[in-house]
């Protein structure tokens, strides 16, 4: 207590002393002398944290961080989630989607924050660096590193560097992508068209019945003004319906453009034609069935704007209910749950949350399933072909297919070689080749004999200079060189 609360310094506050003193007592007694040292340095850190390989984890040093938020591990882990997301985003003020999907990623354990929460974990000291430093870390990293636990352990080791933690340099919030004015900017906007009586997502009721999905209700509406029923003929009585003209009286010469036909029972239509009678309408006036029998004929009766199909508009988000004619990128980019999980549902709700939402039931696989799957890709994605299956490849002709077949080529190979030399032949040239080399010079037993062999050997192998004493050792130097 006396080396926290020092006698000469400032009297503390009693529940300061209590904090300290109940902290003390709950920390392992390897842990006090480190609780100490941090609370004399003014870090009132409510426990020692450590590495799974008993490193001190940090946590007591001031860093960018609100002074009031207590940063552990597991905190560190949505931190690190956060920077492997692709979007940019103040990274002091969270936007709520953004800590959502972080939230989900560290329960799913995802790629790649599963294998940088376990470097960055085993890192001595990681508690004490910025929120800047750990998303510049992670965003500068390559995008394959976390493959590769020792390069991914390297590179931290090599660039996790910072000196000042509470004031993050530019450089660091440059390489965070940290985007303050961005997130200030949008959601000002966002907050003002919300008060104009905009509906924004997230501030807006979406209970509320004054708005009106228009993204789903119009591209349901608009196809079915002109209908085709096929054989050329087209259905305009939805058209006729939503005119500025409907219900009222039209002269004879306004219609000429068309071929009007009382709604007779009686008569019979050739074709397949289709007509509108006083109920379609709702007028009680004469039905109209546009018939054409040619492209000439089509372009004379039908107006240009009711020739024209709009184009398909998917909305964004799908309601409840049954879309037929869904392009297949639609379909797979959609919300909303396939066939399989409506069955797995119909089922048991306990075996879909087991199967789809937690995935403790793994999938197994089938010959039938498999065959499924190749069907489906074939018709609806064959440019996921090649990833998702793999195909046998043609053995071409002539392929070494065994060992048998691979040994008859050696074999057939070696026998059209020339015949190797024998063991006679070889000595014989070898004892021709060494009569033509020069023969050693004897060492000698004596000095004498050591000398004449000394005296025979080349001018450029006598190194020993002449008025100096020609010794045995000398002299034999010499003429091993030579030899």
């Amino acid at each position: 207590v006396k080396k926290v609360f020092p006698v000469d310094g400032k009297t503390p506050e009693l529940a300061t002393v209590i904090q300290f003193l109940k902290t003390w007592f709950e920390t392992e007694h390897i842990d006090r002398g480190l609780l100490v040292k941090e609370w004399a340095k003014g870090n009132r850190v409510s426990a020692i944290q450590r590495t799974e390989s008993g490193a001190n984890a940090g946590g007591g040093n001031k860093t960018d961080r609100n002074p009031d938020y207590e940063h552990t591990l597991d905190t560190l882990d949505v931190e690190i989630a956060m920077a492997t997301l692709p979007m940019d985003f103040n990274i002091y003020e969270l936007p709520g989607s953004v800590y959502r999907r972080a939230k989900e990623i560290v329960k799913k354990k995802e790629s790649p924050f599963k294998e940088w929460s376990a470097a960055l974990r085993a890192t001595p000291g990681i508690l004490d660096y910025s929120r800047a430093a750990i998303f510049a870390l992670i965003r500068s990293a390559h995008p394959e590193f976390y493959h590769y636990p020792g390069r991914l352990q390297g590179y931290i080791n090599a660039n996790l560097t910072e000196t000042d933690h509470e004031n993050p340099t530019e450089e660091a919030l440059t390489a965070a992508r940290h985007t303050p004015e961005k997130d200030a900017v949008e959601e000002a906007n966002r907050q003002l068209a919300a008060a104009r009586g905009e509906y924004v997502e997230g501030i807006s009721d979406p209970n509320d019945p004054k708005w009106v999905k228009t993204g789903t209700s119009q591209p349901t509406t608009e196809p079915e003004l002109v209908k085709n029923v096929g054989n050329g003929i087209f259905d305009v009585s939805a058209l006729m319906q939503n005119s500025s003209t409907h219900g009222t009286e039209t002269n004879p010469e306004t219609t000429s453009n068309v071929q009007v036909q009382k709604a007779d029972s009686d008569e019979k239509q050739a074709g397949d034609a289709v007509q509108a009678g006083e109920d379609d309408l709702g007028t009680g006036k004469e039905a109209v069935t546009v018939e054409n029998q040619n492209q000439a004929e089509a372009q004379q009766n039908v107006p240009e704007s009711q020739q024209e199909e709009p184009e398909a508009a998917w909305p964004e988000y799908f309601e409840p209910g049954r879309y037929e004619g869904v392009p297949n990128e639609v379909y797979h980019a959609a919300n909303g749950i396939s066939s399989t999980q409506v069955k797995d549902a119909r089922v048991s709700l306990m075996y879909f949350n087991a199967r789809h939402v937690e995935k403790t039931i793994v999938k197994e696989r089938s010959p039938v399933l498999d065959m499924g799957n190749l069907v489906h890709a074939l018709a609806l994605q064959p440019e996921n072909l090649e990833a998702e299956f793999s195909v046998e490849p043609e053995i071409p002709e002539g392929a070494f297919t065994t060992t048998a077949t691979l040994r008859e080529f050696i074999d057939a190979h070696n026998a059209s070689l020339p015949a190797l030399l024998s063991a006679d032949d070889i000595k014989a040239l070898l004892e021709e080749y060494n009569a033509t080399l020069p023969s050693q010079m004897p060492l000698g037993a004596s000095v004498d004999e050591t000398y004449a062999s000394y005296e025979q050997l080349p001018e450029e192998f006598q190194r020993i200079e002449n008025g100096t004493k020609h010794t045995a050792t000398a002299m034999k130097a010499c003429i091993k060189e030579y030899n």
